[in-house]
């Protein structure tokens, strides 16, 4: 058998490292163009490089283009052209002089802003800043000020460019800096720098009162006293009608917030300054308010028609935008209207670059509510670790408390007493409105401890917090009836009282059967009477809310009223709606008469896993490896192991062996 030519190599296009000097001047600057862009890049792109820097090559670019791809210095791919190696784009701009490479990049920048790219505009600009010309750093300010850049990439840009000379226009671009700064999540670093320009005290007293109402705004999810003194102080200062009205609508949407005694004269007094001389972002402020004065009040419908009728386009209200829509997942999620809330809360999450990473801990917490009131409750948890455990990212204090309360509240419905113990042991309460607020939901979690009393300072927290606000008592509905329990189990029938009426008053507002539900439960709780708790199950049972339905159906069940027959049916559904949600028998870690309590009864059912999560746990628990399964299912390591520890959280189980007992047992009895 005679043997084949080998096929020739000779003309097939070699891969280049280097950057020869035999190129023309021509193909060296078509290189030197697409080395530049820093991503994949069009014929056009270059193009309009070459005109804008005034480059005329000696060929034509498309004609240049074609030659580097057939000598296999350029790839020509589905998203444009690049170079063939990072070994070669690096040998490329070590070729450039600096000079050029500053005049490609800052021309790269004008072309990309012009064709609607401000992002990678504003990246091709920080490559160069402050060493550019004086209109490439008015490009840079315009781009960040462009809502399609996100905050981040904002305040780096301004940071970069030098800082103005006269003391007014160093000012408006300090504001500018720290408004990015805090809508990035570098809230740390925002507070830091306003506090660096306070003592320095190189403005007047007008600018210094601007500063300390920066600095009242951004520690309001940090330290709410700070935040409320700070504003009170640059009110008591000098200020013009522009920034007295924003710093009065500062204030009153806070006051507001946080249940303060003069709310509704700080409110009114924020519309008058308002109406005299509207400031930026300053309505959204005003709605905000308005509708946490009437959230405070326990009238939720009133809440979403304020938040609905507010127009969050205006870009100059982009930092009070982000708080809008968490807002308004909040009052959605106390309504009950739990599938309008996940889509709102994905579009939320899907828009976090540009609307500002500040508000990631606060969509997390709010995304784990949605599921503890759903009944989702092994997600939840899984969902709180990873954000409590992210290494590198500093969690607001009120982000981290809500978080915590969901990880406890898991455990406390699973039956591990202990655990949630040790972690509430470790936290020290603050003590004093407003900062106490914080708190509230960790003592919502608390009072689900079978023994309360050893939880003292957080649950006088949480049982005196809707006399000021009713809102954190709204989000979760079933942390009513919790609160109400707990309260008569302290012996304090005056507090269950008045948080019973607190809720019926929410229920007459919101007319709707998952609050009409609650407000029978309490109600049976404080009577005994298992005619109002029937009425609560029977309202109840129309809702989503599955764990609040759980709960009604166990205090019916224990009702002293209940003829005793009736029981074991009532306890039998509740004990299997519990085991469908991943919970303990009685969902709060008390045992049923037949003394099951513990891990065994209460693991989490491999239920709760996801249909992708079922895929990696299958694989992994039969002996495959990570990287042996991402190649299985097609999907990376990265997304493997973060399935990994998602079904690790949800099953309880902490190494491979343990998932392979409880996947081998899934199906047994």
């Amino acid at each position: 058998m005679s043997q084949l030519p080998e096929t020739p190599l000779t003309n097939r296009p070699k891969m280049h490292t280097g950057v020869p000097s035999s190129l023309t001047t021509a193909q060296r600057w078509v290189l030197r163009g697409v080395a530049v862009a820093d991503a994949p890049c069009g014929l056009w792109f270059l193009e309009a490089v070459a005109v804008r820097t005034g480059t005329t090559p000696d060929e034509p670019v498309d004609a240049t283009v074609e030659e580097l791809i057939a000598r296999g210095f350029l790839v020509d791919t589905a998203a444009g052209l690049r170079l063939a190696s990072i070994a070669l784009r690096d040998d490329v701009l070590r070729d450039t002089p600096a000079s050029v490479r500053q005049a490609l990049r800052e021309a790269a920048a004008e072309v990309l802003a012009d064709a609607g790219r401000p992002a990678q505009a504003a990246r091709q600009l920080l490559r160069v800043l402050p060493a550019v010309s004086r209109s490439a750093r008015a490009l840079a300010t315009r781009l960040a000020a462009d809502p399609a850049v996100g905050p981040s990439l904002a305040a780096d840009l301004l940071l970069a460019a030098p800082a103005p000379g006269p003391a007014d226009e160093r000012l408006a671009w300090l504001v500018d800096v720290a408004d990015n700064l805090y809508l990035a999540g570098r809230v740390d670093e925002t507070l830091r720098m306003l506090h660096r320009e306070v003592a320095a005290d190189r403005y007047g007293p007008r600018q210094r009162a601007m500063l300390l109402g920066r600095l009242g705004a951004y520690y309001a999810t940090q330290r709410p006293s700070l935040s409320l003194t700070y504003l009170g102080r640059a009110l008591n200062q000098e200020l013009d009608a522009a920034g007295r009205s924003w710093t009065l609508t500062m204030l009153a949407s806070l006051a507001a917030r946080f249940g303060h005694p003069d709310a509704a004269e700080l409110v009114a007094a924020a519309e008058r300054a308002h109406e005299r001389s509207p400031s930026p972002g300053g309505g959204i402020r005003l709605a905000l308010a308005n509708a946490s004065r009437a959230t405070a009040t326990g009238d939720l419908p009133r809440a979403a028609r304020i938040l609905r009728e507010v127009d969050a386009g205006e870009p100059a209200a982009r930092t009070q935008a982000i708080f809008l829509r968490v807002d308004r997942v909040a009052n959605q999620i106390a309504l009950g209207r739990y599938v309008d809330a996940a889509t709102a809360l994905d579009g939320v999450a899907g828009e976090i670059d540009t609307l500002g990473a500040v508000a990631q801990p606060l969509v997390t917490a709010l995304d784990c509510v949605l599921r503890l009131s759903t009944g989702e409750l092994a997600e939840a948890e899984a969902r709180a670790r990873l954000a409590l455990a992210e290494r590198g990212v500093a969690l607001p204090a009120q982000a981290r408390v809500d978080l915590l309360a969901t990880v406890v509240e898991v455990l406390l419905r699973r039956g591990e007493v202990a655990a949630a113990r040790k972690l509430l042991a470790d936290e020290r309460p603050t003590v004093g409105w407003p900062d106490d607020m914080q708190w509230f939901r960790l003592g919502c979690a608390a009072a689900g401890d079978p023994e309360p009393g050893r939880h003292a300072a957080l649950l006088g927290a949480a049982l005196a917090m809707p006399d000021r606000s009713m809102a954190p008592l709204l989000l979760v509905p079933h942390h009513g009836p919790r609160l109400v329990r707990a309260a008569l189990a302290l012996g304090d029938r005056q507090r269950a009282e008045i948080l019973a009426d607190h809720l019926k008053r929410a229920a007459g507002m919101a007319n709707n059967a998952l609050w009409r539900g609650v407000a029978h439960q309490v109600d049976g709780l404080l009577t005994d009477d298992p005619a109002a708790l029937r009425a609560a199950v029977r309202l109840l049972r129309t809702t989503s809310a599955r764990p609040a339905l759980a709960d009604a159906l166990h205090d019916l069940a224990r009702s002293p009223g209940l003829p005793p027959a009736e029981a074991p049916g009532l306890l039998a559904e509740c004990a299997a709606m519990y085991t469908r949600m991943g919970a303990g028998v009685a969902g709060d870690g008390t045992p049923e008469p037949d003394g099951t309590t513990g891990d065994d009864a209460c693991r989490p059912a491999v239920a709760a896993l996801t249909p992708a999560e079922v895929r990696v746990a299958e694989l992994l628990a039969v002996g495959m490896t990570k990287q042996e399964a991402a190649r299985d299912l097609f999907v990376s390591f990265h997304t493997v192991d973060t399935h990994l520890r998602s079904i690790y959280a949800k099953l309880g189980v902490h190494n491979r062996v343990e998932l392979a007992l409880v996947w081998e047992s899934r199906d047994e009895g």
